[in-house]
């Protein structure tokens, strides 16, 4: 999984994307849970750092998508 999470980054990067620590735990988070909703991953990544925004969570979820790397949870 981390070649995975290390590809992804690679394409936040190329698309003037930071690599901040968040990110890299929220993509990590996405992967172990392809099937939550942005809610849903919200509150399990503010459980694991109280620093998180609502707004980092749908902002990189977004981009997954726009990427083709996640789909829209339903």
């Amino acid at each position: 999984m981390k070649n995975k999470i290390d590809e992804i980054l690679l394409t936040f990067r190329k698309n003037g994307g930071r690599i901040t620590a968040q990110r890299r735990a929220l993509v990590s988070l996405i992967l172990e849970n392809p099937d939550c909703s942005c809610k849903e991953l919200y509150y399990i990544a503010k459980a694991k750092d109280s620093c998180v925004g609502r707004a980092t969570v749908y902002r990189t979820v977004h981009s997954l998508e726009e990427f083709g790397v996640r789909q829209s949870a339903r």
